[in-house]
């Protein structure tokens, strides 16, 4: 859950729009788009299924030419769709424009037919094709797409009342620089972008209002905001000059699960993905937020799927554990511990206990070493193969963890003698996406106990190379590799 924030921090406009976006949910603007390409194919395709039974199966009675017809209207769904691609046609500053989406999907649609027809004529089956059914087959597109875009811009209106549709975007620097990207987000940003407020750490040196927007606070109240789920994407927009900030402040904001962009002025020694926009604002991007758009409802997808049918296989297995844990040493069945997930939340991940109750270390600061007296006789055998995490698979069916990803480490856990999030400076980069069951520095050697300084690094390492090369088939790579990994025993104890 979002901590909750203080709404007096937040301007008017800025708490107005969170409110609404809070209250109704936000629309993915990468999945909206991808679904209305495909309604506009399947537009095209349905259309041509109708004009062939209305045409040809009832007023001519040919039913015989299916398949040729059919892949005629595959083709012309595919061309046009790519067409409306390649004009731009599925933003959503486009989308939200009905005058232009008709007029170029009527002229688009138009050219389609004609490359299929100049296509057939010197293909020499021109005359396969009936006339009477490509002119109801047009006229059929032609209505379908125009009562789309009438329905699409009248929920697109509403979504952007409810804020769903809107970024919302948060600008650290009150100079001149925040002042110019203020401009053309409310200039450019056509209802796309809320701003959430200005925020500087020189706050006894910087004006109240940048552009019409209130200085909220430092780039702690900015953090502090983030965690909570209420900025999309954070622009730095500081004078190139300041290149020792900058660092500072990517540095600082790196581990957020947002879109970090550099305002385009200023060029500093760090990595950068490449040249955006935000509107009309343009920026560097330094950063991606993990799983965007279908990769994070894929993810979801695979968490849930895998996860059920993981619990329902295991779930006699987890009874005979419960119970022999029961019959070996007094207490719970189940360890319950605060460990670190998303966003640095706090998640009460639940395994199966494995020792004495009394020895039990909830802070996570003592390593369990090899013949740890702490550990039952139950407990031993659980944790040398790790049926002990067995009921982290709640966690997962309750999106607080998924199945792959880089495991959740107790608050108090230490590398070495020092707390690990202090002894590694990228520590909390890794948790920019939900901590999983296993992970890739799991299969790589790195299970157990992390006893040195080096291989707490490697392990975040390794943690990070997973969430910056993330793919469905990295996860099942993972999971197969995390069965052969058990059964070895290695720095299980």
């Amino acid at each position: 859950m979002a901590d909750v924030v203080d709404p007096n921090i937040l301007d008017e406009a800025a708490a107005g729009h969170i409110a609404r976006r809070q209250s109704h949910g936000a629309i993915l603007h990468q999945v909206l788009c991808e679904i209305v390409q495909v309604v506009d194919f399947l537009a095209v395709v349905v259309a041509g299924g109708l004009a062939f039974a209305f045409y040809l199966v009832v007023i001519l009675g040919d039913w015989e030419a299916y398949d040729r017809y059919g892949l005629a209207v595959l083709l012309a769904g595919i061309v046009f769709v790519a067409a409306l691609r390649r004009r731009g046609a599925y933003t959503i500053s486009r989308l939200s424009r009905f005058s232009w989406q008709t007029s170029h999907a009527m002229v688009l649609w138009g050219a389609t037919l004609g490359l299929l027809s100049t296509v057939s004529f010197f293909a020499k089956i021109a005359d396969f094709y009936s006339r009477g059914w490509v002119v109801t087959w047009a006229i059929l597109v032609i209505s379908e797409l125009v009562l789309l875009r009438a329905g699409l811009r009248s929920l697109m209106r509403r979504w952007a009342a409810q804020g769903r549709l809107s970024r919302s975007v948060a600008i650290v620097g009150a100079g001149e620089g925040g002042e110019q990207v203020v401009a053309k987000l409310r200039t450019d940003g056509r209802g796309e972008i809320a701003i959430a407020g200005i925020f500087d750490d020189r706050l006894n040196r910087v004006p109240a209002y940048v552009g019409g927007c209130r200085v909220l606070g430092t780039t702690d109240d900015l953090i502090a905001i983030t965690r909570s789920g209420l900025v999309d994407e954070i622009i730095i927009a500081l004078p190139l000059r300041a290149e020792g900030r900058i660092g500072e402040l990517v540095a600082k904001l790196r581990s957020l699960p947002v879109d970090l962009r550099l305002s385009i002025d200023q060029i500093g020694g760090f990595p950068m993905r490449g040249i955006g926009e935000t509107a009309s604002a343009r920026t560097i991007e330094i950063l991606d937020r993990p799983l965007k758009h279908w990769g994070g409802i894929i993810k979801w997808f695979e968490d849930q799927i895998i996860g059920t049918l993981a619990l329902t296989a295991f779930a006699p297995l987890m009874l005979c554990i419960a119970a022999a844990i029961r019959l070996d040493s007094r207490g719970p069945v189940f360890f319950v511990q605060d460990r670190f997930g998303f966003n640095n939340k706090t998640i009460r991940v639940l395994k199966f206990r494995t020792m004495h109750v009394e020895q039990s270390d909830p802070s996570g600061a003592n390593r369990t070493v090899a013949g740890d007296p702490r550990v039952t006789r139950v407990g031993r055998v659980l944790r040398s193969v790790s049926l002990d995490e067995l009921p982290q698979l709640i966690n997962v069916l309750r999106g607080e963890m998924s199945l792959v990803g880089p495991r959740p480490h107790a608050l108090g856990m230490k590398a070495g003698e020092r707390l690990y999030h202090d002894a590694v400076s990228d520590y909390f980069q890794r948790h920019r996406v939900r901590p999983g069951m296993t992970g890739w520095a799991q299969v790589n050697g790195l299970r157990g106990e992390i006893d040195s300084l080096e291989k707490a690094r490697r392990r975040v390492a390794l943690d990070l190379y997973y969430i910056d090369h993330w793919s469905l088939w990295l996860d099942l790579k993972i999971l197969l590799k995390t069965m052969v990994v058990m059964f070895r025993r290695e720095n299980a104890y």
